[in-house]
C-alpha cells in the first residue's frame, strides 16, 4: 500500500510539473503573439506618419517659405507670423521623425540590427552623459522578420532600466555569437556617490526584458553588486531565430 501511495504521489507531481510546463509554454506563446501584433501596429502607424503626415508637413513648409520670400508689402507682423509658422512646422517634422524612430527604428530595415543597436546605445549614453562601450559581432545573420525588433526592444528596455535606476558611471553592451547561441550582456559600472546602492532595482523594473527574452526562447539572468554594478544577460538559441536559407 505504501509503495502504491508513493507511486501515486510521484505520478501526481509529474502531472503537475507537466501542467506547469504547458502553462509556461502557453504564456510564452501568448506574450509572443501580443508582442508581434503590437509591433505590426507600430510599423503600420510609422508608415502612415511618414507617408501622409510627413508629406503634408513638408508641403506646408515649402509653401510658407515661398510666401515669405515673395512678400513685397512692408507687413512686418505678417512676415513674423509666417516665419513662426514655418519654424513650428519644421519642429513638427522633427517630432514626426522621432516618433517614427520610437515606433519602428528605420535603421533596422535600412542597415540591420547591429547598426541600429549601436546607434541607440550611443544616443542613450550621450543623453545620460555616461561613457559607453559597444562590442558587436562582425557578421550579422539573417533573422526571422519578428526577431530584430524584439531584440532591439530588449536592449532598449534594459538600457533604460540601468540608466534610470542604476546611477551608472559607464555602460556597456556586449553581443557575442556562437554557432548555437546569441548572447546580449548589459553591464553598468557603479558611480561612487551618496545615492541609493546600485543593487536596489525595483522588482518589476526588468519584467518586460524577462518576458521578451522568454518569448524568444531565451534565458534571462540579472546580477548586481553595490561595489561593481549591474549585469544583465539574455541568451537566445540562434538557430530558432534565423530565417531559412
Amino acid at each position: 500500500m505504501r509503495h502504491r501511495s508513493k507511486k501515486k504521489q510521484t505520478s501526481g507531481a509529474a502531472a503537475r510539473g507537466e501542467a506547469d510546463a504547458i502553462r509556461e509554454l502557453e504564456s510564452s506563446a501568448l506574450i509572443a503573439h501580443i508582442q508581434s501584433a503590437t509591433e505590426n501596429q507600430k510599423a503600420l502607424l510609422a508608415r502612415e506618419l511618414h507617408d501622409e503626415l510627413g508629406g503634408m508637413l513638408v508641403g506646408a513648409v515649402m509653401d510658407l517659405a515661398w510666401a515669405e520670400q515673395h512678400l513685397t508689402a512692408p507687413v512686418a507682423e505678417l512676415r513674423q507670423k509666417l516665419v513662426r509658422a514655418r519654424q513650428t512646422l519644421s519642429s513638427a517634422i522633427d517630432l514626426k521623425r522621432r516618433l517614427i524612430e520610437d515606433l519602428r527604428p528605420t535603421l533596422l530595415d535600412n542597415v540591420g540590427l547591429f547598426a541600429a543597436l549601436r546607434w541607440h546605445v550611443q544616443a542613450a549614453c550621450s543623453m545620460a552623459s555616461i561613457a559607453c562601450t559597444i562590442s558587436l559581432p562582425e557578421e550579422e545573420r539573417r533573422f526571422l522578420p519578428h526577431v530584430p525588433i524584439a531584440l532591439f526592444r530588449i536592449v532598449q528596455e534594459a538600457f533604460a532600466v540601468i540608466i534610470a535606476q542604476g546611477h551608472p558611471a559607464a555602460a556597456e553592451l556586449r553581443v557575442t555569437a556562437t554557432p548555437r547561441e546569441l548572447s546580449f550582456q548589459f553591464v553598468s559600472q557603479r558611480i561612487v556617490d551618496d545615492r541609493a546602492p546600485q543593487d536596489e532595482l525595483e522588482p518589476h523594473a526588468l519584467t518586460a526584458v524577462r518576458y521578451r527574452t522568454n518569448a524568444l526562447g531565451g534565458r534571462f539572468a540579472y546580477d548586481a553588486h553595490p561595489a561593481e554594478g549591474i549585469r544583465i544577460t539574455a541568451t537566445f538559441p540562434l538557430e530558432a531565430m534565423l530565417a531559412p536559407a
